[in-house]
């Protein structure tokens, strides 16, 4: 059996560009399988969560409607769809109850259905289907 120091260099230096590149393929395999993840999670929540910045113009209250206090700079807000923000622990309590924002009624979470195309719509008794 040949030691490491007798590999050739025109053996060693190939072979070490190969795992090499495999490794940057793993790397940005991963970073792609995160983005995935992130992306999934979001669509699922049906809102974005950031810190609150007093200038933003994307936001359209700078009060919670939920529990009417003031946001505080860099707090952590959810921003729905619609570009309502509230605090998260607000928008959370109220998507236990309801699946809409407080103030417009816009849907903030997707239903299985809309989501996925692994349910079937069930067919309404007395109807057939061919």
């Amino acid at each position: 059996m040949a030691e490491p120091q007798d590999i050739p260099f025109n053996v060693s230096l190939p072979l070490l560009g190969v795992g090499a590149f495999t490794l940057l393929l793993s790397f940005c395999f991963c970073c792609y399988l995160w983005r995935l993840k992130k992306n999934a999670q979001r669509e699922e929540a049906g809102f974005v969560t950031k810190k609150f910045n007093p200038r933003g113009r994307n936001q359209r209250n700078e009060t919670c409607p939920v529990c009417l206090e003031d946001f505080i700079p860099k707090e952590k807000i959810a921003v729905c769809d619609c570009k309502h923000v509230f605090h998260s622990k607000c928008l959370l309590q109220w998507l236990e109850h309801r699946n809409n924002c407080p103030l417009c009624k816009a849907p903030v979470r997707n239903s299985a259905r809309e989501n996925t195309g692994l349910i079937r719509p069930t067919v309404a008794s007395g109807s057939s289907t061919v």
